[in-house]
């Protein structure tokens, strides 16, 4: 995970504040007895040498005033921050989940709590801590700030997990659909990729056909429909679009039928409909009946919210097992079931689904984390979690708009929205140059600036800030990994291969990394290196839609004599080449991968 913005320039400062007051004698924070006043001056030299940045130095002096007062909420407090910023993140965490525990309405320990899970891989807890400190700090940009970061670490993490396969590539491109409105002119395009990848992915062909449905094919809507049914009877997506294809008919029985039945399984999902409904497709007078009257008395209003309630968890049926309610899409009835064990990893793989379907990402990213955190991550889990990050994390960001505005985290946080989220360069752009003014010589700044220039075609400058944040700070893989792509770019491979090696040794499970190594190493004439790192991704499934990393590979081996082996990559590679250019898309950009 890259570094974080929140612990030195927001929360630091926000707890440098809290302790002050602490330590300047506020009644009641600590009583003056002989015992308190050894604390308050361990304590107090303690935070001289922490706001100094001399963590090391202050936690002997912290685990003293600890023996003296183990319940201390500051020293709690400080003990965690300073053992993260030590790098001992494991003694870091009963420190903070004590102090979150003493103060349960305080940001500051949760936030922490929240970096400290992170850095351990404990997502699930982590992502919880950070939601729950922008809970009980609803006002507050800090906490907001630090789960956006977070949110779009795990964004990122995830996204280069998924192009790792082509399933997961199958997955990046449904994302980027269903981040672009219905009307644009990739979405459709968009979800035919996702589909041609993975025609197995769940609801995929029911996205399909609804987008089908928007754009007025209503041959491909039906056509989509069908093949959504046959791989998955019960999805309730499906029977929507069937709703509504049955509706434009003017088949309104079977619509009403559709709607109804909706209902019955997830009343949430049919209310939500309301808002997507065409408002010109309404049954004649004295044709609805059940729950469709209320229905369709909500698509007409044209509200954001049903004046008529559809919710509740739908009709009372035999079997309450979480497969049978999974398998049918009873979610509401899902997530009422008890809480699943900290080891039951489906269990909670199927209550992050239900949420996510029933678009309550808050809940459905900590259930998600918990699922997925078994030996093998699920494609369509990863995919239902990287929209709830991206939703989460927009939805976040704009309630903190209002807030410090012209602070550099801020516009670090608007920035990289725009660039991990949106992939609107110039945007991000303009937000990193207004935080660079606020925190010159901030290499995390210099580091996203000069991404942003690189994304935005500004070369020169995005080689000048990648230096510079290496000047400062040598350690920036991100400023390593902008120069190695401009290095790529114009062909100066002698550079970009130290650069990539040493990403990939950083960074042993970037498959994605390792494969632009190979490529790299191809053009050295590192023939053995090329082989060691291309082989093994596309043997495990790295996505290669065109072939072109199979002919390289092929190209390869050859160089090296091994020509049985280049005749099978050389024919891989024929065949992927075939089968893409029979693909049929409205707008093909063959080079463009999200």
């Amino acid at each position: 995970m890259r570094s974080r913005l929140l612990p030195r320039p927001f929360c630091v400062l926000a707890t440098v504040t809290l302790l002050a007051a602490a330590l300047s004698g506020v009644p009641g924070v600590w009583a003056q007895s002989g015992s308190e006043l050894d604390l308050r001056s361990l304590v107090q030299q303690a935070f001289d040498l922490h706001q100094k940045g001399q963590f090391a130095q202050a936690l002997p002096l912290l685990r003293r005033a600890y023996t003296l007062s183990p319940n201390d909420y500051f020293v709690n407090l400080l003990l965690g921050i300073d053992s993260l910023r030590t790098g001992d993140t494991r003694a870091a965490v009963p420190y903070l989940q004590r102090a979150a525990r003493q103060r349960p309405k305080e940001d500051y320990p949760l936030s922490y709590l929240g970096e400290a899970y992170a850095r351990e891989q404990i997502y699930g807890q982590a992502a919880e801590s950070h939601l729950k400190a922008v809970t009980v700090a609803p006002g507050s940009a800090e906490p907001s700030i630090a789960f956006v970061d977070f949110a779009l670490s795990r964004f990122a993490d995830l996204s280069a997990s998924l192009r790792s396969t082509t399933r997961g590539l199958a997955s990046e491109y449904r994302l980027r659909a269903m981040a672009s409105n219905t009307q644009d002119a990739d979405h459709l395009t968009l979800l035919q990729r996702s589909s041609d990848l993975d025609p197995s992915a769940p609801g995929i062909w029911s996205d399909l056909g609804r987008a089908s449905f928007a754009a007025g094919d209503m041959r491909a809507a039906t056509d989509n429909l069908h093949r959504s049914i046959q791989s998955d009877p019960e999805d309730l997506s499906a029977w929507i679009l069937d709703a509504l294809l049955s509706a434009r008919n003017d088949e309104w029985k079977q619509a009403i039928a559709r709607i109804n039945a909706v209902a019955n399984r997830s009343p949430e999902i049919l209310l939500a409909e309301t808002t997507h409904w065409p408002k010109d497709l309404l049954p004649p007078d004295g044709i609805a009946s059940g729950v469709s009257i209320q229905f369709f008395m909500c698509v007409h209003t044209g509200k954001g919210s049903c004046p008529v309630s559809l919710n509740g968890r739908g009709a009372a049926i035999s079997k309450n097992s979480p497969d049978f309610l999974f398998h049918e899409q009873r979610w509401e009835r899902l997530i009422a079931l008890p809480v699943p064990r900290p080891s039951e990893n489906k269990a909670w793989l199927q209550r992050g689904v239900a949420y996510a379907h029933l678009e309550q990402c808050a809940h459905a990213i900590p259930a998600l984390e918990r699922g997925l955190s078994g030996p093998s991550p699920e494609i369509y889990a990863m995919f239902l979690l990287s929209w709830c990050y991206s939703r989460e994390a927009g939805r976040v960001a704009e309630q903190v708009q209002q807030s410090a505005e012209n602070e550099a985290p801020l516009r670090m946080m608007r920035g990289d929205i725009f660039l991990r989220l949106q992939a609107k360069a110039d945007l991000a752009l303009a937000e990193y140059q207004k935080a660079l003014l606020v925190a010159p010589g901030d290499p995390s700044v210099l580091e996203r600036l000069a991404e942003a220039e690189f994304g935005a075609g500004k070369t020169d400058a995005a080689r000048q800030h990648a230096q510079s944040a290496l000047q400062i700070d040598s350690q920036r893989l991100g400023a390593k990994r902008t120069l190695a792509k401009i290095a790529i770019q114009d062909r100066d491979y002698a550079t970009a291969v130290p650069l990539l090696r040493e990403l990939a040794a950083r960074n042993p499970n970037d498959v994605t990394g390792r494969v632009e190594l190979g490529k790299a190493c191809a053009q050295t004439g590192a023939l053995e290196d090329a082989r060691d790192n291309l082989a093994p991704a596309l043997e495990h499934g790295y996505p290669d839609e065109k072939g072109t990393l199979h002919y390289l590979l092929g190209t390869v081996l050859k160089k090296m004599g091994k020509n049985e082996e280049a005749t099978k990559q050389f024919a891989k590679a024929t065949e992927l080449s075939q089968a893409f250019q029979q693909k049929s898309y409205r707008d093909q950009d063959p080079d463009a991968q999200p």
